[in-house]
């Protein structure tokens, strides 16, 4: 690991530690640890059968996505590979993420580089796209149920409208004079574009994408509303769908580890709109957090029963390799 990675990933621990550390001042570490040990088994149990359920949607999406660029995975492999990466994003302290390590599983597999990074892209990208569309379309409830929080409305069509043309522009990118070709950034950017199109524009395409995404959210959405049941709050389904979302756009953010620390900053700020206690918000977000970890532990049998699984610094080379792609 080169120093500047390794200072990365300090960065991004030290920034979780912090933020849960001041959520916890705040809140209080007795009334959080009350809400922790008061979850109910049964409801825990529910919230991770649900959470496992979320990694056959994500393998459904990427399959789209490739299936838009033409290339055809079997859906094995395709589970295989995303729930790899789904263990190294969720419970490794790894500076090569998820996505990473998919990709490089892809390419290893015989995929195009080129080809890995746009689906790669497209896959996250369109989670995003996703994750704004299901918010917008809940602002009618939003106005009945925030009614003093009218900002919050307004962030959600600004954040629309700024998805919506950075998309626009990745699909123009290759307007640019083909002789430009010659820099291989640019030649990268040409080959996105196309490939952005050929996703975005295709309506089947884009509509099994977008499905598979907005699925996804909900899935997300049912596991934050039955861990809220597991530790008796009654919070409805209906302010989950509004405000989790929110929370996962957040997350997305990559300051800290797999979201930790943003994720409990976000979830105490946004449901205390609808009167959820900091330390509900907390304990709940906390529980989110180790679901996830927990459901992504069979991706690590799948990755040591691999023949030769990969070492990190085969993973490390592959991210440098498209860096400079």
């Amino acid at each position: 690991m080169t120093l500047k990675r390794a200072f990365g990933l300090g960065l991004k621990f030290s920034i979780s530690i912090a933020l849960i550390w001041v959520l916890l001042g705040k809140v209080g570490v007795g009334e959080a640890m009350n809400r922790l040990l008061s979850v109910h088994p049964g409801w825990l149990a529910l919230a991770a059968v649900i959470a496992l359920v979320q990694v056959l949607i994500c393998t459904s999406r990427w399959q789209a996505v490739l299936g838009g660029l033409d290339t055809n995975i079997e859906y094995k492999k395709a589970f295989k590979f995303w729930y790899i990466g789904a263990f190294f994003n969720q419970a490794l302290p790894s500076s090569a993420g998820g996505d990473v390590v998919r990709g490089y599983l892809a390419y290893k597999d015989g995929m195009g580089l080129a080809l890995v990074l746009s689906s790669l892209f497209l896959d996250r990208a369109v989670t995003v796209l996703a994750l704004v569309v299901l918010v917008a379309s809940m602002t009618p409830f939003a106005a009945l149920t925030l009614e003093n929080d009218r900002w919050f409305i307004h962030a959600v069509f600004i954040l629309l409208a700024g998805c919506v043309m950075g998309l626009m522009m990745i699909m123009l990118l290759d307007s640019t004079p083909g002789a430009w070709t010659k820099f291989r950034v640019v030649k990268a950017l040409h080959h996105l574009a196309g490939d952005t199109r050929r996703v975005l524009l295709h309506p089947w395409t884009s509509a099994q994408v977008m499905v598979w995404s907005i699925l996804g959210h909900i899935n997300l959405v049912l596991v934050v509303y039955v861990l809220f049941q597991a530790v008796g709050v009654d919070v409805s389904l209906v302010d989950c769908l509004l405000l989790f979302p929110p929370v996962l756009l957040v997350q997305v953010i990559p300051i800290s580890i797999a979201g930790w620390g943003v994720r409990e900053g976000a979830m105490v700020a946004v449901f205390a709109l609808v009167g959820v206690t900091p330390e509900a918000a907390l304990a709940v977000s906390i529980l989110y957090g180790l679901v996830l970890m927990v459901t992504s532990l069979p991706g690590a049998v799948l990755w040591l029963g691999s023949s030769a699984p990969a070492d990190t610094k085969d993973i490390e080379a592959f991210a440098e390799s498209a860096n400079q792609q």
